[in-house]
């Protein structure tokens, strides 16, 4: 089972800091998608690519489109 949450980056992750909480599922499928319209953030953004059962871990790919210029940098 595999989905994914987003927060501004300027905020502590929290449950109620999801901004795609209404859209968030998880699903058993190798692929999960959502659209999403963000507003510009000087800080920008968390996405946190995620399984259902803690310490299920793994490789993944995270593809993000836009009109816009960004940039992705991972967090350690």
């Amino acid at each position: 089972m595999i989905g994914f949450y987003v927060y501004p980056a300027n905020q502590e992750p929290t449950k109620e800091g999801i901004l795609n909480r209404e859209g968030t599922k998880f699903v058993p499928w190798n692929e999960i998608s959502e659209e999403l319209y963000l507003e510009s953030q000087p800080d920008g953004y968390y996405i946190m690519p995620s399984t259902y059962e803690p310490g299920k871990q793994g490789p993944f790919i995270l593809a993000v489109s836009t009109d816009v210029e960004f940039q992705l940098n991972a967090l350690e």
